[in-house]
């Protein structure tokens, strides 16, 4: 009699925390039920090692048990399960002082977590360790908030793949929602030095389509693509925002050559004169952190921006390029692409380049493609590693270059930082 009174003062405790903040809306919340395999509960703890008929033992068994809207506690321990969540919630680590929430699916899976709801879904403090196509994966209308969460790939198989990925890139009714903070992402590849590696092209995190996004404060390591691939639709149409801010990149080896963040169109899917591209969108890459620690040639760019408007501000972009890289389908080697090349056919961009530290960087620190016709690209402000100033064909000074494709306009560049300006509140210099 003592341990149910027991029980039923921890749940009720349980429920009082999960409800708070949240709207006090009887019709929504409903009354809990305490029965073994009741529906609809506004919150439910996950633990297999309960005898409690109220306590889910699977996590999939408490996103089924619980209400639209509610709230899923998982304790710690290793869940070796695949999870579909279908409904709008929150999935939640609790008690992590006695150790990590770990969602690890046995074999080779699509997705470890997969999220097919338009409902909001927060997932917060999980471990994810997965071996197959995705850790975290939303197809469609989604709207995905995925906090201080680890993703990390265990033997990923050869292929594409993702840590965590967000597609709505085929003709929807509506846009998807996404943000990634405070994560760690590890593709959990060997250094790659040399030009060939037989190693899967795992991208960090992609977001593609009709979404808007937020990528921001992540760490991500050891991917065989993209750190963060922010993807046009596919029939190049459709509006694509995407803010990403904050993040620590480093190793980040993209087999195609491209950049830790990548910004354009999947491969193959090309421009034509009868399809042209109409896709808008706003893509803003500020204050992050990249890095090529390992000096691995696969490295051609530290960020490519091919496609949409935006900013490229505020960003430390330190000793990425190495002098043995080489050029890409995508882009020369340089610390920052931007544009086209001409066998691609995309528009050009405009986008502004001010304010980040650009040193270290082999054959470039800015590299303009041939199809940014228009000396339109304001890159001033920036600390190209020389109080001189960048270098390059007809400029005196001695830091990170700058270099413009033929047919392409040269950018406005002056004034130049004379220090390090990433890490400060200048907008003027």
């Amino acid at each position: 009699m003592h341990a149910q009174r027991a029980r039923l003062a921890v749940w009720l405790a349980i429920l009082t925390l999960a409800a708070c903040g949240e709207p006090a809306d009887p019709a929504h919340i409903g009354a809990p039920s305490f029965a073994a395999g009741g529906i609809g509960r506004p919150a439910v703890l996950v633990n297999p090692k309960s005898d409690d008929n109220g306590t889910a033992k699977t996590i999939q068994q408490g996103i089924d048990m619980v209400a639209d809207g509610g709230k899923v506690m998982v304790v710690p321990g290793t869940y070796n399960e695949a999870i579909l969540i279908d409904k709008g919630l929150t999935l939640e680590a609790v008690g992590g002082e006695s150790g990590p929430v770990v969602v690890a699916p046995p074999g080779t899976v699509n997705a470890a977590i997969q999220v097919a709801t338009p409902d909001p879904v927060t997932i917060r403090g999980l471990t994810v360790q997965f071996t197959g196509v995705r850790g975290i994966f939303g197809t469609g209308v989604v709207d995905v908030t995925i906090e201080r969460t680890s993703v990390v790939a265990v033997n990923p198989p050869l292929g594409v793949s993702a840590l965590i990925s967000m597609f709505n890139d085929v003709p929807t009714t509506g846009r998807a929602r996404a943000v990634v903070r405070e994560s760690s992402l590890d593709g959990s590849l060997p250094p790659a030095n040399s030009p060939t590696p037989a190693f899967p092209q795992i991208f960090g995190i992609s977001v593609a389509g009709d979404i808007d996004a937020r990528l921001e404060g992540n760490v991500i390591r050891r991917t065989g693509g993209a750190c963060i691939f922010v993807i046009m639709n596919n029939n190049l149409a459709g509006e694509t925002n995407a803010d990403v801010i904050g993040n620590d990149l480093d190793e980040c080896y993209p087999l195609g050559r491209a950049g830790s963040i990548l910004v354009g169109p999947r491969a193959g899917f090309l421009p034509s004169p009868t399809h042209p591209v109409t896709a808008t969108g706003e893509v803003n890459i500020v204050g992050n952190t990249i890095r090529n620690s390992t000096g691995s040639c696969l490295v051609t760019s530290a960020i490519v921006y091919e496609t949409f408007t935006g900013r490229i501000e505020q960003n430390r972009i330190l000793g990425a390029v190495p002098p043995c890289a080489t050029p890409a389908a995508r882009n020369s080697p340089g610390a920052i692409w931007v544009g086209s090349l001409p066998t691609r056919g995309f528009p050009r961009v405009s986008v502004t380049v001010r304010f980040n530290d650009i040193e270290g960087n082999a054959q470039a620190g800015l590299r303009v493609g041939p199809n940014e016709t228009e000396p339109s690209l304001q890159a001033s402000c920036n600390w190209w590693g020389s109080a001189s100033g960048p270098s390059g064909a007809g400029l005196s000074g001695t830091g990170d270059a700058v270099v413009v494709e033929a047919g392409g306009a040269m950018p406005t560049f002056t004034p130049f930082a004379t220090a390090p300006i990433a890490g400060t509140d200048a907008t003027s210099c």
